[in-house]
């Protein structure tokens, strides 16, 4: 756990080892043409940097394993349907996010 807020953005592929990053975040953003997912049920193997523990956690145990059984890739607007994504839009768009959490008091 970080100090303070982390925001992912997600412009292209997070796929495995990048949505995982993503999900250790506070925050994610992608753009709506982003290729999101945990493909690696379609090469026999496991996610293995955390997917497994943290994409339950945000979408609910029977959401989770759907998207990890079928190794489906989102885009950024049907990852935001799912709950994978708070916001849908750029670098800049999640730049001005920060912006607004950067004058808050500090993070309890």
């Amino acid at each position: 756990t970080l100090p303070h807020p982390t925001i992912a953005v997600m412009e292209g592929p997070a796929l495995g080892g990048g949505l995982e990053l993503a999900l250790a975040c506070d925050l994610r953003v992608a753009a709506p043409k982003a290729r999101i997912g945990l493909p690696e049920a379609s090469l026999a193997i496991i996610p293995g940097a955390g997917g497994t523990q943290r994409l339950p956690r945000l979408l609910g145990r029977a959401r989770a394993k759907e998207l990890i059984f079928t190794a489906r890739v989102l885009d950024g607007e049907k990852a935001k349907e799912y709950g994978i994504v708070e916001h849908i839009g750029s670098f800049e768009d999640a730049l001005q996010l920060a912006r607004q959490i950067l004058p808050q008091g500090p993070v309890a």
